[in-house]
């Protein structure tokens, strides 16, 4: 009996790809490596697929929409 759960818990980590440790805390995606935050405007931002995104390849997101701790700072197209 307790291979089967064992089983079933091996199979629910490889098909949500949730890596158990203390970065991810369980989530299925971290956005702490692809958004950025722009010291200046305090905006955070990050790069996109311009097919998917009307031609931008930046999308900007509002001033406290994302909180920017954690975030790598770097300054945004605009404030350049």
């Amino acid at each position: 009996m307790q291979w089967i759960i064992d089983q079933s818990i091996k199979n629910e980590n490889r098909q949500g790809a949730i890596r158990q440790n203390l970065e991810t805390r369980g989530r299925k995606l971290v956005v702490d490596s692809s958004i950025r935050a722009c010291p200046k405007c305090r905006r955070t931002w990050e790069k996109v697929n311009p097919a998917k995104h009307n031609g931008q390849d930046v999308l900007f997101y509002r001033v406290g929409h994302i909180p920017t701790y954690g975030k790598k700072k770097v300054v945004c197209k605009r404030c350049k």
